[in-house]
């Protein structure tokens, strides 16, 4: 007796069928951490971006930070259209990675985003950062969410893949103890995008026209600035545009960029290996320089 034929649903077809309309034309945009990310046009609704993942994936918890983003109201999000844990819909946005030009709006927006705040730090649950879970739970205290939540989960997860050589992983343990000594609570908790960097924002000439991929939390300002100090993703203009609606305090350029910096630089040695290394030991020489 056979059994019945496998009948393998193209990914323009589980779409059209998600949405209730017929895909037209696809075609690839870009190769994520995840999967591919491919444009596709719909007969009756206008173009959707559509991401995929594998099936180990979590999907929908980059939906729930989309929507959490884009329901805040200050920066522009795509809408999500369908989401599972293999598969994102979002709405297509024109524009092209943040250009110079479009740099003053995003510090405009990015400042109005952290003007949004919360009554504790953290998610409430799981987040994404690429292809990373990480807990988010609500926390009081900002210095043990980082220290607990990033800090001591990204350490944990480069020693299971790219172990880290002795000296500095001793630096880093010890700078995880004096977090006390190097950070400060912020007075109340604000929306962090969290994973900011030109080729997550879209812009058409100066203005920005989307924020994407987010890795969002409620935290310190100060995270996700420290977070587009280290890429230098942006220049001046950005800069002066953010400050100018929200002053930066003294001491985050001298220390606290450093000790903010060693989340995503660990994230990076997980997911690219012994090449961030070296940016890695920058940091810590600057922040040693204050232990």
């Amino acid at each position: 007796m056979t059994g019945m034929p496998v009948v393998h649903e193209t990914l323009e077809t589980r779409v059209g069928r998600l949405i209730g309309d017929t895909v037209t034309r696809s075609r690839t945009l870009t190769g994520g951490l995840m999967g591919d990310v491919v444009r596709m046009d719909l007969e009756r609704r206008g173009p959707v971006v559509v991401k995929t993942a594998g099936p180990d994936a979590l999907l929908t918890l980059e939906a729930e930070m989309t929507r959490h983003l884009r329901a805040a109201g200050t920066i522009p999000v795509p809408d999500v259209i369908a989401a599972a844990d293999d598969l994102l819909v979002l709405e297509f946005v024109d524009g092209v990675h943040l250009q110079p030009e479009a740099e003053a709006h995003c510090g405009e927006l990015l400042a109005s985003l952290h003007h949004v705040t919360g009554d504790a730090f953290g998610f409430g649950g799981n987040t994404l950062n690429g292809r990373l879970v990480l807990e988010s739970p609500w926390l009081a205290s900002w210095i043990d969410f980082y220290r607990e939540h990033r800090l001591r989960y990204s350490l944990a997860l480069v020693d299971g893949y790219h172990p880290l050589p002795n000296p500095m992983r001793r630096d880093l343990e010890r700078i995880v103890d004096r977090l006390d000594s190097l950070l400060r609570e912020p007075d109340r908790p604000s929306l962090l995008h969290g994973d900011l960097w030109a080729a997550n924002v879209l812009s058409v000439g100066d203005r920005v026209t989307a924020f994407l991929d987010p890795s969002a939390c409620y935290g310190d300002p100060e995270l996700e600035l420290a977070y587009v100090d280290a890429w230098q993703s942006f220049g001046a203009s950005f800069w002066d545009a953010y400050s100018a609606t929200r002053p930066i305090d003294d001491g985050f350029f001298q220390v606290r960029r450093h000790v903010y910096a060693l989340y995503p630089l660990l994230i990076h040695v997980y997911y690219f290996g012994d090449r961030f290394l070296p940016r890695l030991a920058d940091a810590i020489a600057a922040v040693k320089r204050h232990v």
